[in-house]
């Protein structure tokens, strides 16, 4: 077999090895390809360095030389890879039609197995969660003005924020969505992860400790499959929905429910799995109004692969893909990744936006500071949304009500604002 073709000798490996094999190697080669991607990307950039200092001396520049000869390397050639890596989806991933078959029978036969009679402590929660509902409609239809319901974003849905679902659905949840935007919130925020099948679920933690009914069940949302994370039941009796499931359902509601969907820092492979999604389901990307992370390079990535999807030929002349923003953070960073950015000096974030000089990103989502409120930082906040998009988000703790949330979109211009919808919003 030696000299067989790689493509070829893939299509090999797959049909004599088993299904775990095959896997592994998935997940070998998703990890080649992003170190690849980066390693690739950050060369670039220290020869383009080294070419303009180079210049300046009267020196050789590297880039006719270097860079091709680096670039046609196996373990440089990246395209090859992703060649390879769509050989095994298509062997391994089933069809959208056939696993939502195969996830119904498997929730059917969950539901049968835990279904329980009802109780007095039933109708409490029913009479408990009427309330919340009926309180969550008189708020959107009666106390907020209209002009500000479109920036209000329900962070993680309407859910609760001390993770009980005796009154409000869980997190992430789907009817944390769809009890949201069938009152008449616009814009729900969600976190997104991959599983190991590469599925994107709804999940902010690393796992579903927190939410789960057997919380001794504490594996990575990225080692699980999608029915094993179905089988992780939650306190609420229901699943963690995927990315496919709420985009849907705003589908299905319709009018201006829409998604703000954050991907976590380092996640490079959610961003690729998002921009596939979009290519199956074009239908959907107009439900998806902002894409968001604290990582900067995983972002700019993103925009180029959603450019690279419209030119691909993909119908989206009438299709307005979904804004990108830069999570940014009001205290010293704490990560590599963190951006910090003050309402007193907003003048690095023209640079953060750009790649290679040109405008890449749509604008930045800023963590609260108190200072935003005073008359200078409402004029910063408004200097700032001159240029770009500029979203708002808390920290439990912080103001979270219709003053402080009208305040930021009308005295500083902004166009997101994150709220937990607390029982104290209206006043």
């Amino acid at each position: 077999l030696r000299g067989l073709p790689h493509e070829d000798a893939v299509q090999l490996y797959l049909s004599t090895m088993s299904e775990k094999r095959s896997r592994d190697l998935l997940a070998n080669l998703k990890r080649l390809h992003s170190n690849t991607s980066m390693n690739g990307e950050a060369l670039r950039k220290l020869v383009k360095k080294y070419d303009k200092q180079a210049t300046d001396r009267g020196d050789d520049i590297l880039t006719t030389s270097l860079l091709p000869e680096l670039y046609s390397a196996p373990v440089m050639n990246a395209p090859a890879i992703e060649r390879y890596i769509e050989i095994l989806r298509d062997k391994l991933v089933v069809s959208d039609e056939e696993e939502e078959e195969s996830l119904d029978e498997y929730m059917t036969s969950i539901k049968e197995k835990t279904q329980l009679t009802s109780s007095s402590k039933d109708a409490l929660d029913v009479q408990r969660r009427a309330s919340e509902m009926f309180w969550l409609h008189d708020l959107i239809e009666n106390k907020i003005p209209r002009a500000d319901i479109p920036m209000l974003v329900a962070h993680r849905g309407f859910h609760c924020v001390m993770d009980h679902s005796g009154r409000r659905p869980l997190e992430n949840s789907l009817s944390s969505y769809e009890s949201a935007w069938s009152a008449g919130v616009h814009l729900c925020e969600c976190d997104v992860a991959l599983t190991k099948d590469e599925k994107l679920v709804l999940a902010h933690d690393s796992d579903f400790t927190r939410l789960a009914l057997d919380p001794s069940k504490n594996k990575k949302v990225s080692d699980l499959t999608i029915k094993e994370i179905i089988g992780l039941t939650f306190k609420s009796g229901t699943r963690p929905p995927l990315l496919l499931d709420v985009l849907r359902s705003a589908q299905t509601i319709g009018g201006s429910a829409r998604l703000v969907v954050e991907i976590k820092a380092g996640n490079d492979e959610a961003g690729a799995a998002l921009v596939r999604l979009f290519r199956r389901h074009p239908e959907l990307i107009e439900r998806c109004a902002v894409v968001m992370s604290f990582d900067a390079y995983l972002m700019h990535r993103l925009r180029t692969e959603l450019n690279e999807l419209v030119e691909q030929g993909l119908a989206l002349a009438q299709v307005k893909l979904p804004e990108l923003l830069l999570l940014t953070v009001a205290e010293p960073p704490t990560t590599t990744y963190e951006l910090f950015a003050s309402v007193t000096d907003f003048n690095q974030v023209d640079s953060w936006l750009q790649h290679e000089g040109k405008p890449s990103l749509d604008g930045v989502y800023l963590q609260f500071q108190p200072q935003m409120l005073q008359p200078n930082g409402l004029a910063a906040l408004r200097a700032l949304s001159a240029q770009y998009k500029v979203g708002v988000w808390m920290m439990l703790g912080d103001p979270d009500d219709n003053v402080t949330a009208s305040c930021l979109i009308e005295g500083g211009g902004v166009s997101y604002v994150n709220t937990d919808l607390p029982r104290s919003f209206s006043g």
